[in-house]
């Protein structure tokens, strides 16, 4: 199986979870990121693609601090085998949305269960793993 490669951001403004609605397939409430490119034949690096695609995404600049973890089950993206590195950071800027394409939003982190079925792909799954692990770090 060939992967897709990619990266997703789960990102903080003020406290708040930086979030994108997807207006096409599939679509639904997703984390920003996107497709790692090619440049002159290498594959970008994970930083580099989470922080340009939530900068198309949502006008906001991301900072990343750390990797989250790389997902790539079967079936968790429709339109075919992806492999994303998810990153942790903060943004800021001004938030807009990428006309046609995404509405940019916050969401406080304590609404996301009440939205867990809004969500495309895994990306529940996945931000409810990194909050879960915030309570096991010291």
């Amino acid at each position: 199986m060939q992967f897709e490669y990619c990266a997703d951001a789960i990102a903080l403004y003020d406290g708040k979870l930086l979030l994108v609605e997807r207006l096409s397939f599939p679509q639904g409430y997703a984390l920003p990121g996107g497709r790692r490119d090619y440049i002159d034949g290498v594959l970008e690096d994970a930083f580099s693609c989470a922080t340009r695609e939530t900068f198309e995404e949502t006008g906001l600049d991301l900072i990343v601090e750390r990797v989250v973890g790389t997902y790539n089950a079967v079936g968790r993206d429709p339109r075919g085998p992806k492999e994303s590195t998810v990153v942790y950071g903060t943004v800021s800027g001004d938030l807009r949305s990428e006309e046609g394409k995404t509405r940019a939003f916050l969401m406080d982190l304590c609404d996301l269960d009440e939205n867990k079925d809004r969500f495309a792909f895994d990306h529940y799954d996945i931000i409810r793993e990194w909050r879960n692990d915030l309570g096991s770090v010291s």
